[in-house]
């Protein structure tokens, strides 16, 4: 059965009478346009380390596609940041790609603007999306959707917004009945915004009746005047301070106008478990209790401790007991102190001892022997660094040489590296010091290697088998 108000969509590269950039979608006005908004979907992050919590940033995705085919809606729009950064990885681009590719399969085309995030200096990931058919990016030409035009502006750094140049959209105007413009931008009049909606409303040389937005991740709709102005909010929690149902809209214009409604989208749950200590004898009861009356399992849970401010307590035995009861991720909130409140995006360092930072972040990344090795050797002041990639290439090939793959590997937090030139390392691969600096280097290193001696090796468990190499055929994404 052909989809509901859809005849056919025409492609530049396959009709030359098309106007350039100019895509249309046949339709009767009396007929219901339908169309989703989304936003902020941040395909590749990585949240908190967590591979699954990469993997459910782009199964919320699939979601929102899933549903467009389900309900046969007219056009996904997306309003930017569709990844996390503006390096995505291979499997995110391939996997998205897959994604795109099942819109195209049923015929919904896919309209997006580069957002913050994502944006590179000159071509866009929409642009190789573009290329191969399976998007379209939105800009001063606009996209027809039967008497609908949609706009769209790519992100704008808040300190060129007031240099924004509208007349880039003069002769863009059409007979569209409604005209939508997309935009990724902290919009005015919500509290948040840097840029006024009543402005950019009055300078475009044409009329707008919606601006579907992103970048803000929670949901709001509002109107300036006779304009509807909405966030979608994204589709995963970013951070612990998203605690609201994640959603995406679903935009209705008919013959009695815009309608927009919300549509939930389920995630992982955040479970956030309040703990107050009272008894320093039984704090750590008292928090084990708390934690116990929630199911936790697979979930990432944030304790939230407050309470008598003289009761001390060990955030990683927290952890730890967190982890036994099968949570996903274990986050500690010390609200008496503010310690353990630990960025979502940013981390944490102290420069007081910069070289045991580093050392805590690496335990907290959960590095292989051969990761921490490399780290080693990185950061080694005796090597040169044009000697890093040769040096790395043959301590790795020694290291897998030696393992015996049918054992379990044992690794230890902190690897003990004799820095001993002559047992370790060849000469060439180190610098020239002076046997000053030698003498401290070496004082150094022997007290560091004291203290690493001290840490007790820990049998590395995974519950997961690892996965077999990827296998890449553009084939399976098309």
């Amino acid at each position: 059965m052909p989809k509901r108000g859809v005849v056919h969509q025409q492609f530049e590269l396959q009709y030359g009478n098309l106007k350039s950039g100019e895509n249309i979608i046949e339709s009767q006005m009396e007929t219901e346009i339908k169309l989703i908004h989304t936003a902020d979907s941040h395909i590749g992050y990585r949240q908190y380390h967590s591979e699954k919590r990469r993997q459910d940033f782009l199964d919320a995705f699939s979601v929102v596609v899933n549903d467009a085919i389900d309900m046969q809606v007219d056009a996904v729009i997306h309003a930017g940041d569709l990844f996390d950064s503006r390096n995505p990885t291979l499997d995110d681009i391939l996997d998205t790609m897959s994604i795109l590719s099942r819109l195209k399969t049923s015929g919904i085309p896919f309209l997006a603007i580069v957002g913050n995030h994502e944006s590179k200096q000159y071509t866009q990931w929409l642009d190789l999306y573009e290329t191969m058919g399976i998007a379209t990016r939105l800009g001063t030409e606009p996209y027809r959707i039967g008497k609908v035009a949609v706009y769209g502006i790519d992100s704008v750094p808040k300190s060129k917004i007031p240099l924004f140049d509208y007349s880039v959209f003069d002769g863009k105007g059409t007979d569209s009945h409604y005209n939508i413009l997309v935009m990724h931008q902290l919009m005015k009049p919500f509290s948040f915004g840097e840029w006024d909606c009543e402005e950019v409303i009055q300078s475009v040389p044409f009329d707008v009746h919606a601006i579907l937005l992103g970048d803000y991740h929670k949901y709001e709709k509002t109107k300036v005047g006779d304009v509807w102005v909405t966030y979608p909010g994204s589709t995963e929690r970013n951070s612990t301070a998203e605690r609201e149902m994640r959603s995406y809209n679903v935009i209705t214009i008919g013959s009695a106008g815009i309608d927009i409604s919300r549509r939930i989208v389920l995630t992982r749950e955040f479970v956030f478990i309040s703990a107050v200590l009272r008894d320093n004898s039984r704090s750590y009861e008292e928090i084990f209790d708390t934690i116990k009356e929630y199911d936790i399992a697979d979930k990432v849970v944030v304790v939230e401790i407050s309470g008598d401010s003289s009761v001390s307590v060990s955030y990683s035995e927290i952890e730890d007991f967190l982890l036994s009861r099968n949570a996903l991720v274990p986050k500690i909130q010390d609200l008496r102190t503010g310690k353990g409140m630990i960025s979502d995006v940013s981390i944490g360092v102290s420069f007081s001892d910069p070289d045991e930072a580093v050392k805590g972040e690496i335990k907290n990344m959960n590095l292989t022997n051969a990761g921490l090795l490399i780290d080693e050797i990185v950061r080694d002041p005796f090597i040169v660094k044009s000697k890093v990639d040769a040096l790395a290439e043959e301590r790795i090939s020694a290291l897998i040489e030696g393992m015996d793959f049918k054992n379990p590997i044992k690794q230890t937090l902190y690897p003990v590296v004799d820095r001993e030139r002559s047992s370790q390392v060849p000469k060439e691969y180190y610098k020239e010091v002076d046997s000053e600096n030698i003498d401290k280097l070496s004082t150094e290193g022997s007290a560091e290697s004291t203290r690493s001696e001290k840490i007790i090796e820990k049998e590395v468990i995974k519950n997961e088998k690892k996965p077999a190499p990827r296998q890449y055929n553009l084939g399976d994404y098309l």
